[in-house]
């Protein structure tokens, strides 16, 4: 294992938190309804930065062994394989009477390793992964130990899509919050990607200019990092690959959305008021659509595309 591969796990292993007592009743149920199947959890998003807030939907990658015996539905298991990964909404109350919901998002282990890599096209779980998140429950040592160095290889990915678009100085602030609005720019967000990203990697400054000094070395006394020189064709073919990422990402994650209606009752309205907090554009669906959100999701999300949902 090189130098910088240990640095950057040993920042990840010193941001791991317990979670609170109603994230982990929730993973409890959760790995309750895929019993035996779920390998490793992953707890992220504004829930984890915003811990114990009731108001906060709790968000949860869970890395399973196999879909079809996860799902126990050929259907599902294959939509799970083809436009990974499969959402899922679940409830439960809590002890006070209290209501507590989460959307969690379902990936094969070796899937998960295979995204966290230079492998796949869209930053979705490399990009996503890239920033804090706490491993819940590993099945085993050696599962959490292949959690971890793939979120590594996230990092090192990330980084390295990054640093061709930024000067050849640079801080640590600057550089992540440029990466991380060119992934944001291939997702439906309702915020714009440039200040989200920077008010991240602001609220995670001691994080980021940790995995700055474990790629790049230490900063000058102006907090700037020198990088690597980049060739102009590594510049032009790292700039292409952001294009079309943005091309691919934006209607990718609405047949993603889409697929996720037949997942729990009411489904269908719930993603498109998501679609339209995202977007500001909705449509008009049939009984039929309503009934078969699955079989119709490449049309509706044609439609959703033409009104100018994904711009």
């Amino acid at each position: 294992m090189s130098t910088i591969q240990t640095a950057i796990l040993d920042i990840l292993e010193s941001e791991q938190i317990a979670p609170s007592p109603s994230a982990a009743a929730m993973c409890e149920k959760i790995m309750s309804v895929h019993e035996g199947r779920v390998q490793a959890m992953l707890y992220y998003g504004s829930s984890l930065r915003a811990m114990n807030d009731p108001e906060k939907m709790l968000d949860f990658y869970v890395l399973v062994d196999s879909y079809l015996k996860t799902h126990r539905n050929p259907m599902r298991a294959l939509l799970n394989y083809l436009i990974p990964p499969a959402v899922y909404y679940l409830e439960r109350e809590n002890e006070d009477g209290t209501i507590s919901n989460c959307k969690y998002s379902l990936l094969s282990l070796r899937a998960f390793e295979a995204k966290c890599t230079k492998k796949a096209i869209l930053s979705q779980i490399w990009g996503r992964f890239s920033q804090p998140c706490v491993l819940l429950y590993p099945k085993t040592e050696e599962i959490r130990l292949r959690v971890q160095r793939a979120r590594a290889d996230a990092i090192r990915h990330m980084a390295s899509v990054t640093m061709p678009l930024t000067a050849e100085r640079v801080t640590s602030i600057q550089f992540w919050a440029t990466g991380f609005t060119q992934s944001y720019k291939t997702e439906l967000r309702p915020e714009k990607s440039d200040s989200r990203s920077e008010e991240i990697v602001t609220r995670y400054h001691e994080r980021y200019t940790g995995l700055m000094r474990a790629l790049y070395g230490h900063a000058n006394t102006g907090g700037l990092y020198l990088l690597p020189t980049s060739t102009k064709w590594r510049k032009f073919t790292c700039k292409t690959m952001w294009a079309l990422r943005r091309i691919l990402g934006k209607p990718t994650a609405a047949i993603r959305i889409l697929n996720s209606a037949a997942t729990f009752s009411g489904g269908i309205d719930y993603v498109l008021h998501k679609l339209k907090s995202h977007s500001g554009v909705t449509i008009d669906i049939s009984p039929s659509q309503r009934k078969h959100p699955i079989l119709w999701s490449p049309i509706l999300a044609w439609k959703l595309y033409r009104r100018g949902a994904f711009k």
